[in-house]
C-alpha cells in the first residue's frame, strides 16, 4: 500500500457510470449483474482512473470496456469518498452515458456475468449503495435534456 508522507493512505480516483436511454415507454437504466466472486449484486458501471488519467476519459473507457457501448458523456458534477473493505481510499465521480434507444448489443466484459435494462425504479431499488442511487437521480434528470451542461 503507498503511503503519503503522513501515514494515511493516498486518496484514488473511480469512476461511476449510469447508462441510460429513452424507451419506448420512458426512460431505462442498465443495470450489470457482478459475479460472486467479485461481490455480486448489480451496479452501475465502475472502475479505476489509471494514473494521469483524466477522470472523464477513464468513465468513458470503462464504460465502453464494461458494455461495448459509447454514447454523449455528461459529468453529472457528483462524487463520494469511501474506504475499500483492504483500506484503500477511493473518490468515486458520477456520470451519466446517454445512448440512443436501441442501444447497439451489449458485450459484457469478464467482469459482470449478466444485464438488465430496467425502469429508473427498479434501478434504485436493485443498487446497495445510497451513492449510487443519489448518482442515479441525477443521471434520471439529466437524460431528457441532450447537450445538458455539466
Amino acid at each position: 500500500m503507498r503511503l503519503r508522507w503522513d501515514g494515511v493512505p493516498r486518496l484514488r480516483s473511480k469512476a461511476l457510470v449510469w447508462i441510460a436511454r429513452q424507451g419506448s415507454s420512458g426512460a431505462e437504466v442498465l443495470l450489470l449483474q457482478r459475479p460472486q466472486r467479485r461481490g455480486g449484486g448489480l451496479h452501475p458501471v465502475t472502475g479505476k482512473v489509471e494514473d494521469q488519467e483524466p477522470v472523464a476519459a477513464a468513465a468513458a473507457r470503462e464504460a465502453e470496456e464494461e458494455t461495448g457501448l459509447t454514447g454523449e458523456l455528461v459529468d453529472l458534477g457528483y462524487f463520494h469518498e469511501y474506504v475499500s473493505a483492504g483500506g484503500k481510499r477511493f473518490r468515486e465521480h458520477a456520470f451519466l452515458l446517454r445512448v440512443p434507444p436501441p442501444a447497439r448489443a451489449i458485450e459484457l466484459s469478464d467482469e459482470h456475468e449478466a444485464f438488465a435494462w430496467v425502469p429508473p425504479d427498479e434501478a434504485r431499488a436493485s443498487v446497495s449503495w445510497p451513492a449510487h442511487r443519489e448518482a442515479l437521480d441525477l443521471a434520471l434528470s439529466r437524460l431528457a435534456v441532450p447537450g445538458s451542461p455539466p
